[in-house]
C-alpha cells in the first residue's frame, strides 16, 4: 500500500458518501444519472466476486464490501425510494453502446480465460466509460449542483490517483498492469474538460456548473 493507492481509495470513497449523502438530504436525485449508477454498481458486482474466494487483507476487503452496500444503497434511492424525482427523460445515454463492446473486448483482451479474471477485466474496462452516462446528463441540460460536480471532481481525482499509483508501482516494484493503466488513462481523459470548468466556475462560488449546450 503507498501513498497514491490509499488517497486514491479515500477519494473514492468520498466519492460515493458525498453522491449518496447528497441524494438522503434533500430526497432528491435530480442532475443524477441512475444509468451511471448501476453501471458503477456492474462494476464493483463484477469486480469484487473474488470476496468469495481470495482473502488479501481486512482493509481490502471492507472497502469492498463498503464499495458494494454504497453503490447498491445508492441505485435503490434513486429508482425506487426518491423515483419522484430522477430525471428520465434527460438520462438518456444509450448504455448498450457501452456494455455491448466492453463484453466483446474483455473477452479478447484478458489475462487468463476464466470466468472471474474475464468478470475483472470486464469491470476495469467498464468502469473507464461508466461516467459517460453522467456526463451527458449534464452536458444535455447544460448545469449541473455544486454538490454534484463535488462528486465528480472526487472521482476523477481517484483515478488521477491511481494513475500516480501505477507509476509508483512500476518503479518501485517493477509491477505494470497494462489493462488497469490504459482503461485509467482512458478514464482520466473523459474528466480533463471537467476538471478545467470546476475550477474555473465551481471552485469561484457559483452554486452550480453552467456546460455548453449541445447543438
Amino acid at each position: 500500500m503507498n501513498i497514491f493507492r490509499l488517497a486514491g481509495d479515500v477519494s473514492h470513497l468520498v466519492a460515493i458518501i458525498v453522491l449518496f449523502l447528497k441524494i438522503w438530504r434533500s430526497k432528491s436525485c435530480a442532475g443524477i444519472s441512475g444509468k451511471s449508477q448501476i453501471l458503477f454498481a456492474v462494476v464493483f458486482t463484477t469486480r469484487y466476486l473474488d470476496l468469495f474466494t481470495n482473502f488479501i487483507s481486512i482493509y481490502n476487503t471492507v472497502m469492498k464490501v463498503v464499495f458494494l452496500v454504497l453503490a447498491y444503497a445508492t441505485v435503490h434511492l434513486i429508482y425506487m425510494r426518491f423515483r419522484h424525482s430522477y430525471d428520465a427523460e434527460n438520462d438518456s445515454f444509450r448504455v448498450e453502446f457501452l456494455l455491448v463492446p466492453v463484453a466483446g473486448l474483455s473477452f479478447l483482451e484478458n489475462y487468463a480465460f476464466t470466468p472471474l479474471e474475464i468478470l475483472w477485466t470486464f469491470s476495469i474496462y467498464l468502469e473507464s466509460v461508466a461516467i459517460l452516462p453522467q456526463l451527458f446528463m449534464i452536458t444535455k441540460t447544460g448545469e449541473a449542483e455544486s454538490i454534484t460536480t463535488h462528486y465528480l471532481f472526487f472521482l476523477g481525482l481517484y483515478r488521477v490517483l491511481y494513475l500516480g499509483n501505477w507509476i509508483w508501482r512500476y518503479y518501485n516494484e517493477n509491477f505494470f498492469d497494462q489493462i488497469a493503466v490504459v482503461s485509467g488513462v482512458v478514464q482520466t481523459i473523459f474528466y480533463c474538460d471537467f476538471f478545467y470548468l470546476y475550477f474555473t466556475r465551481v471552485l469561484r462560488g457559483s452554486g452550480k456548473m453552467s456546460l455548453p449546450m449541445p447543438v
